[in-house]
């Protein structure tokens, strides 16, 4: 007898865990994956409906949980998923699946869940696009589109602690269409030969035949939680699509609002869509009794959300608040310019780097891409440092356009050459070297044989365990000038811990410690950093400078000195003594906002250090600040510094800085 009423269905498939390979390549990704994905697949369905903008609302609400459709089957299956995986593995559950069942049975236990719904404008969901959808691995999206793998949907399951998301599409024509798609594992049922997939779908049938897969709940068949969603898209935008997870576990982010990672992926990953008024966001949170919590992301508030994001330094957006409100203002200050290579037109939006580094970061209809484009490393050494954005949009971009989509991994968040067919790389390449030709003739050449950092800045780079070594590296970073000698490379250890006086009549009658000093030769003071940074500076004005400090690696409660570099002036006339001296610090400020006292490090109620905290790999921060050379330093004209970045002792005690008279030297 046929079904005529949609239900929760697993038909047959293969043996599969809880953590199958389709799911588990994005289980352990952060908010910025899951929104950006969704956003880019409602900016693609609105320029399939001709609709500007594109309007996405992630709405928060709260609903009980017997609501979720199809729930009934989902336990059933889930009973028969558990038994069946521990008959297979000798009555014990494998371990990668136990996290994923102990969310489960969390959810099980609610008699409400939190359900993020997810809107838009766009040109909704018919059978055709229901298929690609449900399916791995096929699109169906238009030749302008930026999604290209077909496996999208898959980043949001995770999102739910069910694993169970469902959808639901609305035509302009008013056809409603509604599915779901949960993840278990396989399962046998008594009588049957073949096992259940882990894959179940919220379906009225199956169907075999010429382009179908399932037969779907339609109109008035569509469940109450995915028909309430469609009306307000009818009331609001008249077609759409709404994607639905029960049991939101907000990412496992537990000090984030929804606002919060929202609008920090949005507007560090489409900061070029919302500034060309192609996408607009909007974030509401029904959960209380009191009035709704809504706030928008758009062309008008976008500079402000960015600002305020700008002290994030993980890059967990793809691109980190910081990299990404530098990014938009220069795409939005910066000198505008169309290039036309042999195979598409490309937009570059220009301007200087005051970081002191080059940047090119690569958008494309509107997100941002990467910004490590091949080709481009080391092309750019004897420029001074600039910052590029380059916008690539399909109505114009033609055969670029096309390379660059098929080049980019399934997160569209990286570029390989190898991605494409053999016969396209050439051109691809070709178009790639016209841009760095571009770039090379449109930026400024230092034009100096001889270089040195500004004003004789040595960097230590700490201690370097990837090269077998282990030893102190030390470089050379800025924009260079021309000098007439250089200062010779000194040593950069940190000191020893500092020995006791045996003179108990200093201090009053208190043991006083000497000075930390210098010795090559021991233990270093301080745990030493052993994961490489990368730092880079500027002047910022009269005595005040910029520092610019990535961390490829990541470092724990990470603290940055700038120090007297062995007591070494810049001409190398005076000797080294073995004192080690901290640069007095002020008006110290960390990523643009005034650095507060938990931010700084005190030696006698003088700053002589800046806390970064917990720094994750590929962070960046930016500290500006006033500086001044005491003691037995304060006279030297040319003083040689350098930064030192190591990881913080809470219970350090260090000697007071003895004050001297005197002009402080730059830098």
């Amino acid at each position: 007898m046929p079904r005529t009423k949609p239900d929760l269905l697993f038909g047959p498939g293969s043996n599969s865990g809880f953590t199958p390979a389709g799911i588990a390549a994005f289980d352990d990704l952060r908010p910025a994956a899951v929104v950006r994905e969704l956003i880019q697949n409602s900016l693609d369905a609105a320029r399939l409906a001709k609709v500007k903008p594109t309007a996405v609302c992630f709405r928060l609400s709260r609903v009980d949980r017997e609501s979720i459709p199809g729930m009934q089957s989902y336990k059933e299956a889930l009973g028969l998923a558990v038994q069946s995986q521990k008959d297979m593995n000798d009555g014990e559950i494998a371990p990668q699946a136990e996290l994923v069942l102990h969310r489960i049975a969390g959810a099980l236990l609610e008699d409400q869940v939190d359900v993020l719904s997810v809107t838009d404008n766009g040109i909704g969901l018919n059978e055709k696009r229901m298929n690609a959808l449900l399916s791995d691995g096929l699109s169906v999206k238009g030749e302008g589109a930026t999604g290209t793998y077909g496996n999208g949907h898959s980043t949001a399951i995770p999102a739910s602690d069910l694993r169970y998301i469902l959808y639901g599409g609305l035509t302009a024509d008013g056809d409603r269409i509604a599915s779901g798609h949960a993840v278990l594992a396989s399962h046998f049922v008594d009588g049957e030969h073949h096992p259940r997939s882990g894959d179940g779908f919220y379906i009225v049938d199956f169907r075999t035949g010429k382009g179908t897969l399932y037969k779907y709940a339609s109109d008035s068949k569509a469940p109450k939680l995915i028909a309430n969603e469609l009306d307000r898209i009818q009331n609001v935008h008249k077609h759409g699509t709404v994607v639905i997870i029960p049991a939101f576990n907000h990412f496992l982010e537990e000090e984030s609002d929804l606002w919060d990672m929202v609008s920090h992926a949005a507007s560090a990953n489409f900061f070029v869509a919302i500034e060309e008024g192609e996408l607009e966001v909007r974030v509401e949170d029904f959960r209380s009794n009191g009035e709704p919590k809504c706030r928008s992301l758009n062309k008008k508030s976008l500079a402000r959300v960015l600002e305020e994001h700008s002290d994030k330094r993980r890059s967990a957006s793809f691109l980190s608040g910081l990299k990404a409100f530098e990014a938009h203002k220069t795409f939005r200050r910066g000198s505008r310019h169309e290039l036309p290579t042999s195979v598409g037109k490309i937009k570059i939006h220009l301007a200087e780097n005051p970081s002191g580094t080059t940047r090119i970061d690569l958008c494309r209809n509107g997100m941002w891409i990467t910004d490590r484009i091949p080709l481009f490393q080391g092309k750019f050494a004897d420029r001074i440092p600039f910052h590029a954005v380059l916008s690539l949009k399909a109505k114009d971009g033609d055969e670029l356009h096309d390379f660059v989509k098929k080049a980019e991994g399934p997160l569209h968040d990286s570029l390989a050459i190898k991605r494409l067919p053999e016969n396209e790389r050439g051109s691809f390449r070709s178009a790639i070297r016209e841009i760095i030709d571009w770039l090379l003739e449109h930026t400024t050449v230092i034009d100096s044989e001889a270089y040195t950092s500004d004003e004789f800045l040595t960097l230590d780079f700490g201690s370097d365990s990837s090269n077998g070594g282990g030893g102190n590296r030390n470089s050379i970073w800025g924009t260079p000038i021309v000098v007439g000698r250089r200062p010779s490379q000194q040593f950069h250890s940190s000191p020893d811990e500092s020995e006791e006086d045996d003179d108990d009549s200093t201090n009053n009658g208190k043991k006083r410690k000497k000075p930390p000093v210098h010795k090559t030769n021991k233990s270093r003071r301080r745990p030493s950093l052993q994961n490489l940074f990368q730092a880079t500076s500027r002047p910022a004005g009269d005595a005040r400078r910029r520092f610019q400090i990535e961390f490829p690696k990541g470092c724990q409660d990470a603290q940055m000195r700038l120090l007297v570099d062995e007591s070494l002036d810049a001409t190398c006339e005076r000797h080294g003594q073995d004192q080690y001296t901290p640069v007095v610090l002020d008006n110290v400020m960390i990523d643009g906002r005034l650095a507060s006292a938990a931010n700084l490090e005190f030696w006698d109620k003088q700053v002589i250090g800046v806390r970064f905290g917990d720094m994750e790999e590929g962070s960046t921060v930016v500290v500006e600040t006033d500086f001044r050379v005491v003691g037995d330093f304060s006279g030297l004209p040319n003083p040689s510094l350098r930064i030192e970045v190591f990881r913080t002792i809470q219970d350090e005690q260090l000697e007071p800085i003895p004050e001297a008279s005197g002009k402080v030297g730059p830098l």
